[in-house]
């Protein structure tokens, strides 16, 4: 009887290479996948809308400035000069602040725009090297005769009339650029909050019917004081901010009241509860320099510098508001671009304020 053995099937090399080839396909296509969903990611992002593209909201914008100094390119003969002299030789006066940590400037204005063209196309090449530098420019106005004549229909006029003239100028520019109407609410405009209402609702109306989302701020009466925000009689459409300070001479004679600061504050939000509009600190000196003292040194010593500026950073900074430092001129010289030593040692208590609130 013959036994056959059962003859296992052999497989053939040809079979192996098509599993081969199947293993190859599937990750080629695999690759292939990959490639596209990576190129459409890249395409999302390339066609993502930078920063100041598109309209930003009053809430967006507080988050967005930060820390910022209030800077006298437009206002002090001397600053204007060494501004733009160091322009006409290709240097960038705001990248030194974005450089030092600071993300906005507020921009204080006393030029008449309005009959001044080389003034208005000097402010419009400052808003320029400030987006360039990637620090946010804050137009504010000093508004001389209003404040000065605050019941003078002229004045009033004017005052509308100079803020039409930046808003067409400015038409189209990056939405990182603001209008703070009224640098602060001194001299005897500070009795008159129903003229401030009527101005304010007036150059809103004019800014609007020229750039709708445009980010703008106003200012309370008596000082900008805080506890003066409840008589502001402004609409909440989303791109307008109120703009109040304290203690923008800084502590006089280095004395402050944290009382009074942390009552500021909870004004300032209260209001803001009530109303939706978020609000900003416009100008405080760290320091306090009393009239016809020389610029160069400060009166108050380190310590009741540091006590202050931390007091003050640290309350804002857990209130959620941002601020601006009162000035430009006290911390940075324009004349050789370095930043005074001096004022070295307060600048980090200032720029971070997150870490102030940690360690007090």
């Amino acid at each position: 009887m013959s036994v056959r053995r059962a003859v296992s099937p052999l497989r053939s090399p040809g079979g192996q290479e098509g599993e081969s080839m199947k293993k190859l396909g599937i990750l080629l296509l695999a690759f292939i996948m990959i490639a596209v969903l990576w190129s459409i990611h890249v395409k999302v992002i390339e066609n993502r809308p930078k920063l100041g593209e598109r309209p930003i909201t009053a809430e967006s914008y507080q988050k967005l400035i930060g820390v910022g100094m209030d800077v006298d390119w437009m206002t002090f003969a001397r600053v204007h000069h060494y501004y733009f002299y160091w322009r006409s030789r290709g240097v960038n006066v705001p990248a030194y602040f974005k450089k030092e940590g600071f993300s906005n400037v507020r921009i204080r204005v006393s030029e008449d725009v309005v009959t001044n063209r080389t003034a208005l196309t000097q402010l419009g090449e400052i808003v320029n090297d400030c987006l360039k530098a990637g620090i946010i420019p804050i137009i504010t106005y000093t508004a001389p005769e209003l404040r000065e004549n605050p019941t003078s229909e002229k004045a009033q006029e004017h005052f509308v009339l100079w803020w039409k003239t930046v808003a067409e100028y400015f038409k189209g520019t990056s939405y990182l650029l603001s209008y703070d109407l009224l640098i602060e609410s001194s001299g005897p405009i500070k009795d008159y909050p129903n003229v401030l209402n009527r101005v304010y609702s007036e150059t809103i109306r004019e800014i609007r019917s020229i750039d709708p989302h445009r980010i703008v701020f106003v200012t309370p009466a008596h000082v900008s004081s805080p506890f003066y925000l409840q008589y502001l009689n402004v609409t909440n459409d989303g791109y307008t901010l109120a703009e109040w300070h304290i203690y923008a001479g800084g502590p006089k004679h280095c004395t402050y009241n944290m009382s009074l600061i942390k009552k500021a504050v909870k004004a300032a939000m209260n209001w803001s509860r009530r109303t939706g509009i978020p609000t900003w600190v416009g100008a405080w000196r760290p320091y306090w320099v009393p009239k016809k003292k020389v610029q160069s040194k400060y009166v108050c010593s380190t310590q009741d510098i540091m006590a202050f500026s931390k007091a003050m950073a640290s309350e804002l900074n857990g209130a959620g508001i941002p601020y601006d430092v009162n000035a430009d001129a006290w911390f940075f010289d324009i004349a050789n671009l370095t930043w005074y030593s001096q004022g070295q040692e307060v600048l980090p208590v200032l720029l971070h304020p997150s870490s102030t609130s940690s360690s007090t």
